[in-house]
């Protein structure tokens, strides 16, 4: 069967006939009322963006919709501008766009303002919060361009606001200036004498179904406590075969989503006196009924966390010696909603590495901790400290590709050994790493460099002085979440570097980079990781070392076409 171009996809998706880039440019270049210099500013806009979206003026479509998510992925570093180059080139598309009539101009001047409007504006302002002023100023001013009074706004011109921005943004992502609009009215609402309502609403974005502890049952809540004590520190003397202790993000793994699935249970009109224990959430009946709202709450379809659900049902129906029966019951139930087991890296991890196989932009990744402390020096203090952690925390996985658990968990007289030579030695114990296998890597010196430099001018702007934790939390009291932690490093490599890289990725990258290097390597892989089996290993790396091996094959036919 005949390919059918990806472009051709999504063109079919839009009007007959748009208008692209290249109908733009070719309009501004026979508008006489544009002078040469804004002429040319508007179409060096347009190029721009389209050679941002890797494609040719007569490719990119002057759509608002189609324009937003692609621009929304659009990381300036990645494309060698600055942040503030980028966000000129997107305006002055926008106003090559608007000028051709396709999206509207932006009226945002106080003076446009009705009677009404202007004087609740001048209130927003006198609050001097920054927030409110960013999200309620295009919202207003589109109420106002409707003629609605203040007093007249209900729910539809919310949502109305929506449908507009849709139409008239091209980079933003709607959703998120109409969220950030709403939330500003009701904050204003809330804090401005004689503004007026209503309150808006936003949909919810997460569709979980979690009570808060004071709503379930707690009888429950009881027995839930006391298991999860038991698995994490097991009898060793119990008449039953004892098990291994479960670890401590284990325990709160499985308690939040047991918890999570008592108020499945409740909120599907299980009564409360039902669910006393953990043992009852474990009844085949009430399992399946559980399990039934969370997949039709998720059109029909399982998913990682439905799956999850299922295994930790029948993993503690294990651990109680529930009945045989029971055990079965849900075994059938982790069947229905089970997943196709993943076999190796995932295909979203795999091209996030094949952008890392160009050295440049790995030079980019490679060379940000430096780059980072070095920009320090142009920022305010609390904003060096924040950025000197953060590259203190890319250097760390670079060269001790650790899971972002114990990264983030790292106890600055625990876990940094300094044996008085000079050098520093970053140990985990057997307890401590997820396969229990100990772990150890020797700090380079740059990067025992900048940990020292960080420590020593971290406080007060980061945390209390004293404090043990090598990434803590702000006041101090314990060490800073690891999904807080890779959220942050996340956002930051992708707004300095323009790469998509998660702190997890570093693991990938060093097995890439060393298989690369050695390729077939992978018990030394296995120990650089810390992974229980070489057969993990292989499962998951098989097939990264490939480029190695085409380079060898080309010299191979090389040397071949040279013996001719």
């Amino acid at each position: 069967m005949k390919s059918i171009d990806p472009k051709a996809i999504e063109m079919a998706a839009l009007p007959k006939g748009p208008l692209t880039f290249a109908d733009i440019i070719m309009k501004l270049h026979g508008d006489a009322s544009l002078s040469d210099l804004r002429r040319r500013d508007l179409v060096s806009g347009l190029r721009r963006v389209a050679k941002a979206l890797g494609r040719a003026p007569e490719e990119t479509v002057a759509n608002t919709r189609w324009l937003q998510p692609r621009l929304s992925q659009v990381a300036p570093a990645a494309i060698g501008l600055t942040e503030k180059s980028w966000q000129n080139a997107v305006s002055d598309a926008r106003s090559a766009l608007m000028h051709v009539g396709i999206v509207g101009p932006r009226r945002r001047h106080t003076d446009v303002l009705q009677e009404p409007w202007r004087e609740l504006w001048q209130k927003v302002h006198a609050l001097q919060d920054r927030h409110l002023t960013a999200g309620l100023g295009r919202f207003i001013h589109f109420l106002n361009n409707l003629g609605v009074l203040p007093g007249d706004v209900t729910q539809a011109h919310a949502d109305a606001f929506l449908q507009a921005i849709r139409a008239e943004e091209i980079v933003r992502r709607p959703e998120v200036s109409w969220r950030n609009a709403v939330n500003a009215w009701n904050t204003a609402v809330s804090r401005i004498d004689g503004f007026p309502g209503p309150r808006l609403a936003l949909p919810k974005r997460a569709n979980v179904i979690k009570l808060p502890d004071n709503e379930l049952p707690p009888a429950f809540l009881a027995d839930l406590d006391a298991l999860m004590q038991r698995l994490a520190a097991p009898d060793p003397f119990a008449d039953d075969a004892p098990m291994p202790a479960l670890a401590a993000s284990t325990i709160k793994q499985r308690t939040r989503m047991l918890k999570r699935f008592a108020s499945e249970l409740l909120v599907a009109g299980v009564p409360k006196a039902e669910i006393d224990s953990v043992a009852a959430l474990c009844a085949p009946d009430l399992a399946r009924k559980g399990l039934q709202a969370m997949v039709a709450r998720n059109d029909n379809r399982s998913s990682v966390v439905i799956d999850n659900m299922a295994e930790i049902l029948l993993a503690c129906a294990r651990r109680l010696n529930l009945t045989s029966d029971i055990q079965d019951g849900l075994g059938g139930l982790a069947r229905r909603v089970a997943l196709p087991t993943q076999r190796g890296m995932t295909r979203k991890n795999r091209d996030r590495l094949r952008v890392l196989r160009d050295h440049a932009t790995l030079l980019r990744l490679l060379e940000l901790p430096e780059k980072l402390c070095a920009a320090g020096r142009k920022l305010k203090p609390s904003e060096a400290a924040l950025a000197r952690e953060d590259a203190l925390a890319i250097a760390i996985l670079l060269v001790c590709p650790l899971r972002i658990g114990n990264i983030a968990g790292i106890h600055i007289e625990r876990h940094i050994q300094r044996p008085g030579d000079g050098r520093a030695f970053l140990v985990f114990a057997e307890d401590e790493v997820k396969n229990g296998r100990p772990m150890e890597f020797e700090l380079p010196p740059d990067v025992r460099r900048m940990l020292d430099k960080h420590l020593a001018h971290r406080s007060p702007m980061l945390c209390p002085a004293g404090t043990p934790w090598l990434f803590p939390r702000r006041d101090g009291t314990g060490s800073v979440d690891p999904s807080t932690l890779s959220t942050r490093l996340k956002e930051r490599i992708r707004k300095e570097t323009g790469i998509a890289a998660n702190a997890h990725l570093f693991r990938h990258l060093a097995a890439m980079l060393y298989l690369e290097d050695n390729p077939g390597a992978y018990e030394a892989v296995r120990r650089l990781l810390g992974h229980s089996a070489v057969s993990n290993t292989i499962s998951l790396y098989t097939g990264l070392e490939t480029r190695a091996v085409f380079d060898v094959y080309g010299d191979v036919l090389t040397a071949r076409k040279g013996n001719k």
